[in-house]
């Protein structure tokens, strides 16, 4: 399929691109509104407001919202969301609808409002793929004269799949496997980042494990597709082979289990081992067990729609999944994206989408400018960790008895990428960052910064001077896009304007199972993706506690010749794509470090830890330097960074005041002194993600200076303005309501590391 090109930069982009879109209406926000208290407040903060008047505002502004609380606590569908997320907050909710608008509002009355407040939030300002209020939509980019062609459907979803988490379907597994005879069928193979070798174990920072020959004998055939029980077979007392397997599992050299994958086919996976059973009553058993789960996971299906039934049926799911593996039906609590649930749900947004070559035209220059960047960063990375890296095997090779192992680099690197200590991307992300501000030349304390990309050109290419990105999958970047616009008219009018969310910088986004679930033809993305990066890719095999390693999240465009690095224990290797890092080796070969597998295939070193350095990039991909105050920077219609400040919560004078005529003063005044806007976002430095607030809201104000109480003074605070505004949502429903969002593009480097066009 032929790719779109993005104006005349020579960057070309997918003709699939993601809507992410939020599942509440924007104007949702303007729930909580209280201009006339904030007005009064203004005065008498002034010196010539009356107090009574401003005491008056403030009461009609907590009764409005007060009221409007409870009308959201009796939604069913922001109850159906809330069920998904906590179904513990239900009873909260009764209790606001119980209550009434009129209730007393004592400390458990005011702390369920700030609940509520801070989930209607969420649900309508932020494009987060969750559930129904997060729909995936899939569009396409075409040459087409309109920059936009928007057709929505009868309903907001046009589907909706609740899907097990793989850990949910490993319990199971695990807890057939307790019965010896079950376990006899499951495939032991030994842990995917050792390899043997004749009769010893490579591992990793360690001598060989020397074994004996019976040892070596077995663990030959445990080569991840073979039952245990044929393994076995061909010793003289097959019994004495069961012992030495677990022997092995117990000395972490093996594993023995279902084997199953991470994602959506874990469940296909495990009916088809169940079908591998040979006794027939336990497989029936077995089989049985599987329906059971599988039926009360239906059941949760078709709950949609319907919260108190919905919140039953994720109850009976749990009782099911405890009942048969004696298990809870919860890991991970407080984490973020753990997969802490049995199962999730997700939806695609009943809308049909075509993006014009019109407003990739328009967008061309500015994106030409982050993207030019995004590739000197690349191949600033590379450079870097080029040289770290030769530096780790130089200190490997120096009295070396054999060659240097890439399980040993690998074992050194962690600090290299990770941790608290200073690393070669923390210098060179602060490099990128100055050398972004001497393009923009900003001086003086301006609130809004008007660029041209004409203008750029010249200090662009002195600034970023890139021959080629630093690794194969430094070629390929997504951005997200927010259109600032009423309505689709607008937009296809040209009067919109752009606002970049985050730059996802040599990170293919749309290689993962989240989005990929609901593409028509994904075997379409993974040819294009072979195309971008190659074939023979290289694949980390991630281990469980890997940061965000779940079902949705995991990769889901591999290619038929990609293989799997195993570079510590980890699940789901699929044993014909997997390469053990200890059976790679590195060598020098005329300066530049080759790692070589056993079967004779040679890449560049810096290309076994390109997931890594992806990662790094992703991150390193700020455009300014942390201060107290960042204009709005805007080359041409795209604004390339919001209105930003940053200081203490010891510094807002916030977090000591508990009473809400106090706090709402207090915010006011704060929100004065900073000159901030009254929509923002503000995230907190103990908090994960940003969350919305309307500085006008006692309710809002209330939710801000308790979590600012929570966090303590010494935390940082980062306040940026809220753009898009809730009037420049674009994306409608079959009813007429807008909806935020943002466009995800996937643009590819004319440029290969090679230097290639």
């Amino acid at each position: 399929m032929t790719k779109p090109t993005l104006g005349d930069t020579g960057w070309t982009v997918w003709p699939d691109a993601l809507l992410r879109t939020t599942g509440f209406p924007a104007a949702g926000l303007d729930a909580f509104a209280a201009p006339a208290a904030a007005a009064a407040a203004e005065d008498l903060l002034a010196g010539h407001g009356d107090a009574e008047v401003f005491d008056e505002a403030l009461a009609d502004a907590i009764a409005a919202g007060a009221a409007k609380i409870c009308e959201i606590a009796a939604d069913p569908l922001f109850r159906e969301a809330v069920t998904w997320q906590n179904p513990g907050m239900l009873v909260a909710l009764d209790g606001l609808v119980a209550g009434g608008p009129h209730a007393a509002r004592n400390v458990r009355r005011r702390d369920r409002e700030r609940a509520v407040a801070r989930y209607w939030q969420r649900y309508c300002a932020k494009n987060e793929t969750i559930g129904f209020f997060g729909p995936v939509c899939w569009i396409t980019v075409a040459d087409t004269p309109r920059a936009l062609d928007v057709r929505p459907g009868p309903a907001l979803l046009r589907e909706r799949r609740v899907t097990f988490e793989s850990w949910a379907l490993t319990a199971y597994a695990d807890h057939l496997a307790a019965d010896a005879r079950v376990r006899a069928c499951w495939p032991p193979a030994l842990l995917p980042h050792l390899t043997l070798h004749e009769r010893t174990i490579l591992r990793p920072m360690q001598p060989p494990l020397a074994l004996s020959a019976a040892e070596a004998d077995l663990l030959a055939r445990c080569d991840g597709r073979t039952p245990a029980s044929d393994v076995v077979a061909v010793l003289p007392r097959p019994e004495d082979g069961y012992l030495l397997l677990e022997r092995l599992v117990e000395r972490d050299l093996i594993t023995w289990d279902a084997a199953l994958p991470i994602g959506r086919d874990a469940e296909p996976a495990l009916r088809h081992r169940i079908t591998t059973i040979t006794d027939p009553d336990l497989r029936d058993r077995a089989t049985t067990g599987l329906d059971r789960l599988c039926a009360a996971r239906d059941a949760v299906t078709a709950a949609a729609s319907d919260p108190d039934t919905l919140k039953t049926a994720l109850a009976a799911l749990d009782e099911e999944f405890t009942a048969l593996t004696g298990a809870a039906p919860r890991r991970r609590d407080g984490q973020m994206y753990a997969g802490r649930t049995l199962c999730y749900e997700d939806t695609t947004r009943d809308l049909d989408v075509t993006v014009g070559t019109t407003l990739l035209d328009d967008l061309a220059a500015p994106l030409n400018v982050l993207l030019t960047t995004a590739r000197w960063l690349t191949a600033a990375l590379a450079g870097a960790y080029e040289t770290a890296l030769r530096e780790l095997y130089d200190d490997l090779r120096e009295g070396a008895d054999g060659p240097v192992r890439l399980s040993d680099l690998l074992a050194l690197a962690p600090g290299l990428f990770w941790g608290e200590g200073r690393r070669p991307a923390d210098e060179v992300a602060e490099e990128f960052a100055r050398r972004w501000e001497r393009l923009f030349g900003i001086e003086g304390d301006e609130s809004r910064v008007l660029l041209s990309s004409a203008d750029l050109a010249e200090p662009l290419a002195r600034l970023f001077p890139a021959e080629r990105p630093g690794w194969s999958a430094g070629r390929l970047h997504s951005p997200d896009l927010q259109i600032c616009a009423p309505d689709v008219d607008a937009v296809n009018r040209g009067d919109y304007q752009v606002v970049l969310g985050e730059m996802h910088a040599a990170w293919a986004t749309f290689d993962c199972d989240l989005f990929t679930a609901w593409h028509p033809d994904v075997d379409r993305l993974r040819d294009m993706l072979t195309a971008d990066l190659g074939p023979h890719r290289i694949r980390l095999l991630r281990p469980d506690t890997w940061p965000r390693h779940t079902g949705r999240l995991v990769a889901s465009l591999t290619g038929t010749t990609d293989r799997m690095l195993g570079f510590a224990a980890a699940a789901g290797a699929d044993p014909d794509r997997l390469l053990p890092a200890t059976s790679v080796t590195v060598a020098d070969e005329d300066g530049d470090l080759v790692a070589t597998a056993p079967d004779g295939s040679r890449r560049p070193l810096i290309e076994m830890f390109s997931e890594m350095l992806s990662t790094l990039a992703v991150d390193a991909f700020k455009i300014t330097m942390p201060g107290e105050h960042t204009p709005r920077i805007t080359i041409d219609r795209l604004v390339v960074t919001r209105e930003t400040w940053r200081t203490t919560i010891g510094a807002t004078g916030l977090g000591g005041i508990t009473d809400e005529r106090g706090r709402y003063l207090a915010t006011r005044a704060w929100r004065n002194r900073l000159n901030l806007p009254d929509r923002v976002f503000i995230k907190i430095g103990t908090e994960v993600k940003p969350c919305y607030f309307d500085l006008t809201s006692p309710h809002y104000t209330g939710v801000l200076c308790t979590m600012l109480r929570t966090a303590g003074p010494e935390a940082t605070l980062t306040i940026s303005e809220a753009l898009p505004t809730p009037d420049q949502a674009w994306v409608p429903d079959h009813k007429g309501e807008r909806y935020f969002s943002e466009l995800r593009l996937q643009i590819t480097d004319p440029l290969t590391p090679g230097g290639a066009r």
